[in-house]
Parts: structure tokens; sequence; C-alpha cells
């Protein structure tokens, strides 16, 4: 229905925002600086109040959230000389370049523990799966963005020799399923790169390397509808198992109604959507609040009251 209702005008906007998306993330990181700063200077409520401000003139506009994070600080880290140590490409998402906090300083300090090589590339720092394009229905940008990524990932891995490793579980779903989309030749590419959920690389990868030394009392997960449908929810309680002595997952956990970025514009469908969950967690104090998505994290910290946060948190406040 989206892609039927933009004109030709939006899908050209849109795939030259795609082809310069390096300068929409740099003027999206400038903007929530901006914003933790006024939020610093003026009182912690002042940009929900300016963003409530705004909508009653401009309704399309998205309401600021207090929850949201500092631009991840990312480098470019190349292969170290140690033959023996397992490598792999961290492909840090786009929304945790731009509001993801600590969570690469906490993969670099999990990689280091495990004695896994953890390369990044340029060209890996500045791309992006193209959930954003595709979910909101321009399918130019989408393409163009999804053959980028892939033909980015091909180089950054040599030529597929090296796995890639996802922090955010709805940007490997959407790369998962973005061959279709692909011209004949970066889709022989992409079968030829492997692909890692966060939730595979940390159950699979990191666990059998760690020392687990600090187990926590109890913790509960917010399983994201990407995590369901990519079947790893086991995964997700094997991590919780050995990270806690008692990690819950909710009877009631279900999608969090935030959609990407819909909950920013229609607040009201995150917190209906997380009331049946957030009302059974509020029943018990947790030591931790997990998942795999910054924006569902953002949704279920607002609902619920507690900072939501990422496994790499958990992994690596439990390990030595």
């Amino acid at each position: 229905l989206r892609r039927e209702n933009h004109s030709s005008f939006q899908n050209r906007m849109a795939l030259r925002l795609a082809r310069n998306f390096k300068w929409l993330e740099r003027f999206t990181r400038i903007a929530i600086w901006k914003g933790l700063f006024f939020n610093r200077l003026l009182g912690k409520n002042f940009m929900k109040g300016l963003t409530s401000s705004i909508r009653k003139l401009i309704p399309q506009a998205p309401l600021w959230s207090n929850h949201i994070q500092r631009p991840a600080k990312t480098r470019i880290i190349p292969p170290t000389t140690i033959a023996e140590a397992p490598g792999v490409v961290y492909f840090c998402a786009c929304i945790n370049r731009m509001m993801g906090g600590d969570i690469f300083q906490r993969m670099e300090s999990l990689c280091r523990k495990a004695g896994i090589d953890m390369i990044t590339t340029s060209e890996t720092l500045q791309s992006c799966c193209g959930q954003i394009f595709s979910s909101k229905g321009y399918a130019d940008a989408y393409k163009h963005m999804a053959n980028q990524t892939v033909e980015q990932l091909w180089n950054a891995t040599r030529q597929g020799a090296l796995p890639v490793v996802l922090d955010v579980s709805s940007c490997t779903q959407t790369l998962l399923h973005s061959r279709p989309y692909l011209t004949q030749e970066n889709q022989q590419r992409f079968d030829n790169i492997q692909l890692l959920d966060i939730v595979d690389f940390a159950a699979d990868w990191l666990l059998p390397r760690l020392h687990i030394s600090r187990p926590k009392e109890k913790v509960v997960f917010h399983p994201v509808c990407s995590v369901q449908k990519m079947g790893t929810l086991p995964k997700l309680q094997a991590i919780g198992r050995a990270c806690a002595k008692q990690a819950d997952i909710p009877v009631f956990a279900a999608c969090c109604g935030m959609a990407g970025d819909r909950g920013m514009y229609y607040p009201g469908l995150t917190s209906a959507a997380t009331k049946r969950e957030s009302d059974e967690v509020k029943q018990q104090t947790y030591e931790g609040y997990y998942s795999t998505s910054t924006t569902c994290e953002m949704a279920l910290s607002e609902s619920v009251g507690a900072e939501y946060t990422g496994i790499l948190t958990l992994l690596d406040e439990s390990s030595d």
C-alpha cells in the first residue's frame, strides 16, 4: 500500500537519500547529540516537551524519547596479525551508530575476552540493511541500498571468507531476505556471505569462549519479532541461562509496536502493544532488562519504566 501511494517525486527523493545515506546519518547523529545536550542543559524533559509542541503544528514530526542514547563511538579496526584467531566482520547497524550508546565498546570488549578478531571497515560503518526504505515502501531506494551493502560486505569479508555479525535482529532479518532485490552478481555474492544475528553470535561464538564469572540473579528478556521469526528464541534462552540464575521471558511478550520508528510518531501504539507484557514484567524486580533491537528497547523502557539494553551488555557484565 505504501509503495502504491508514493509519487514519482517521493521515490526519487528516497533514492537520492539512499545514494547519500552517510549524510543522512551524520545529520541524524548531530540532531541526537544536540537533543541530548539540550536535555542536560534545560532539563531531562525539554526535548519531549519541545517535540510535543512541534507535533501540534506538524503532526508528522517524531516525538522525542528520553530513552534515546548517544550515538555510538565507532572506529575502523583492521585485522590482527594473529593467524589462529577466528575473525568476524562487525556490521554495526545504522540505528546503533545513531543512538546505540556503548554497544560498539561492548562488542570490542567481548571479542577481546573471547579471543575473536573483530574487524570493521569504513564501508561497514556507513552501510545500512535498507529496512528504513523497504518498510516505508521505497522500492528503488531499498534495492539500491541492499545492492550497495552486499557489495561492501563482499569486500569487507574478503569475498565471503569471514562471517558478518549484525547487532540488530530486525536488520539481520532484512538482509537475509534481500536476495530477490539483488542483481545477479550480488545474488552470487550474497550466497557466499555468512550473516550472523547478534543472538547467533552470542550463543554460538561468544558463550563457548567466555568465562561467565559474575552471573546476575534475575533478568528478563524481550524477544523482538525478528527473533521469533528467525527461530532463535532457544538461543536467547541459552544466553539467559548462562548469564543469570533466573532469566525470564514474559508469557505475554509480543510485538512492542515500535515497528522501526512508528512508536515515535504514534506513541499510543507502543503503549497499547506493550501493556500486557509491561504489566507482567512490573510484577517483579529484575537486575537487568535486555533485548536485541535499539528501538524496541526504547519502547519497553518507556512502558516498563526500567532501562532495557542489548544482550551484549549482559554478556560483558557477566564475564571476565
